[in-house]
């Protein structure tokens, strides 16, 4: 999952919240996490400007904010916050070569400007700089071990270069601060399931049920996490919502694992009426034809199943499945 929190000085001195930044789309936006009033309280003064431009972000007036906090680095080029905020209106605003040069004079400016190393960080996960974006969060969470988001952060970046123990240690250590992280919880849960841990990780994942609602991203990972631990029942409720949480058409990934968790549970013929709703909709997706496929062969249905492993194939001659698909429509073609 690479959705990540991002830490938002300027909006956090507001009382407000921020935005995450997405690369994929995998797992969605979680709310910025902030620490206690006393952390936020270490940040730099803002000047004038600087806070009228942070109250047009938190209007997300993006642009009308970069134009005060240049005029306000015109004042001071050693304002580190207006850097950052400059950072951020730009990233808004999808300049990221701009929004990395403002994060990296606001770290030059101050060395230990914790928020803005997080920002950093997390602009060179989502452009795909996975070593360098560890350092730089390596360096955040050592200088302010209590932002939360930076911890978040640090956790996805070490989970994305393969290190896992100590990823789920940053995502335990996150879950000390912000007890109601759904992205870290999630994360956690699932890399326990990898780990062969399967009933710790169904037991954080149950865990990250309250505070995932409403999101549709993180509901979609919770509902793949929890049938994979055992618990279908579940996913199907999970995912049912996560479906529901937008009025934008849920989709085809999300509504094929509804349907998996479905057949899991042992409601079968729910299962092949998802499936096939979905394929009504979208005739093309081709991972939608080979799970019904499947699914069919599983009740013997064997003209149904051959037509769809043969949809599947006409899709997806060279995909991931192709081989098995070519495999199982031999087999049941044979019956």
């Amino acid at each position: 999952m690479k959705s990540l929190a991002i830490a938002l000085l300027s909006l956090a001195a507001l009382g407000c919240s921020g935005g995450g930044s997405s690369a994929n789309g995998t797992a969605g936006g979680e709310a910025v996490l902030f620490e206690e009033e006393r952390e936020a309280a270490r940040a730099p003064a803002a000047s004038e400007t600087v806070e009228r431009g942070e109250a047009l972000l938190a209007g997300d007036d993006a642009p009308g904010a970069e134009v005060l906090f240049r005029r306000a680095i015109e004042e001071n080029p050693r304002d580190a916050r207006a850097n950052l905020d400059l950072g951020l209106a730009l990233e808004m605003q999808e300049d990221l070569p701009g929004a990395e040069a403002a994060y990296r004079a606001a770290v030059a400016i101050d060395g230990e400007f914790a928020e803005a190393l997080n920002n950093l960080g997390v602009l060179l996960r989502d452009t795909d700089r996975s070593e360098e974006a560890l350092e730089v969060l390596a360096r955040a969470v050592e200088v302010r071990p209590g932002l939360a988001s930076a911890q978040l952060n640090y956790g996805l970046a070490l989970e994305e270069t393969g290190q896992t123990e100590p990823a789920m240690e940053a995502y335990r250590r996150v879950l000390e601060l912000a007890p109601n992280a759904a992205t870290a919880r999630i994360q956690l849960g699932l890399l326990q399931l990898g780990a062969g841990d399967s009933e710790g990780g169904l037991i954080t994942l149950r865990r990250a049920v309250p505070a995932a609602e409403g999101s549709r991203a993180l509901l979609s990972a919770l509902g793949n996490g929890l049938r994979r631990a055992g618990d279908a029942a579940m996913a199907v409720r999970v995912l049912t919502e996560a479906i529901e949480a937008d009025e934008e058409p849920a989709p085809s990934p999300v509504v094929a694992e509804l349907a998996l968790a479905q057949f899991a549970a042992e409601h079968r013929e729910e299962a092949e009426r998802t499936l096939t709703g979905l394929l009504a909709e979208r005739a093309d997706y081709a991972d939608g034809h080979y799970l019904l496929a499947n699914m069919l062969a599983a009740r013997q249905a064997w003209r149904e199943a051959a037509r769809h492993y043969k949809a599947y194939l006409r899709l997806e001659p060279d995909g991931p499945q192709a081989e098995q698909a070519r495999g199982r429509l031999r087999h049941v073609r044979e019956q």
